[in-house]
């Protein structure tokens, strides 16, 4: 068999190939799979949102979404706001949450089975970073340009995989974002203080040469 491939340069998503080796998934399943982990970690997911961007109709996204909550690709969570409910929300798993696959499950030299740990670690720093990003954008009195730009400063990832936040001794998103807003004034201050001084600074430029320019036509009457 032979494969024409492209050089991978952007916009390729990287996908664990224990997913595409999984027998107990359908085709559809797996395309699903991929393509839900090919989506932005805040794209909003939902039933009716797959519907605007797939081919396939409602009921047939609904099944193939029912086929990987069975097998722990897919977690489905109420959502509810004083004890009522109010939406669905999705967590998608590279990994199956629940590991339960055996040799038969996988077509793999080694018959490798899929760590906990790794599953729950990638579920847990998906978790947080969302969590973050919500209670971020929960603050209105700011611009949301400000507080994208917050979120992503601050939701950068380490070295060891944990959010630049995470890092600090201590932590208080309120007293955070305040000493931004302070800081993009104080920015914005120097910027308008530099480019007045440009301003002088042009203008004397032009009076200096328009008085060495008559000085010169005086010297040569």
């Amino acid at each position: 068999m032979d494969i024409v491939r492209v050089i991978k340069s952007k916009d390729y998503t990287t996908i664990c190939n224990r997913i595409f080796k999984d027998k107990r998934l359908s085709l559809k399943a797996k395309g699903l799979l991929a393509m839900l982990l090919s989506l932005s970690d805040h794209w909003e997911l939902s039933i009716k949102g797959l519907e605007v961007i797939l081919k396939e109709g409602r009921t047939s996204i609904r099944s193939t979404m029912n086929e990987l909550i069975e097998n722990g690709y897919v977690e489905r969570q109420q959502i509810r706001e004083n004890n009522k409910f109010i939406g669905v929300d999705y967590i998608v798993f590279e990994l199956p949450k629940s590991q339960n696959l055996t040799a038969g499950n996988l077509t793999s030299q080694n018959q490798t089975q899929v760590s906990n740990n790794l599953s729950n670690n990638q579920f847990n720093k998906a978790n947080s970073k969302n969590q973050f990003f919500d209670e971020v954008m929960s603050f209105k009195d700011f611009s949301k340009a400000m507080l994208n730009d917050f979120f992503e400063y601050w939701s950068e990832p380490t070295k060891k995989g944990v959010l630049k936040k995470d890092t600090m001794k201590t932590w208080s998103t309120s007293r955070r974002l305040k000493n931004w807003a302070k800081n993009e004034s104080k920015w914005a201050l120097q910027s308008v203080g530099i480019s007045k001084v440009d301003k002088h600074l042009q203008s004397h430029n032009e009076a200096m040469n328009i008085l060495n320019q008559l000085e010169h036509d005086k010297k040569n009457r």
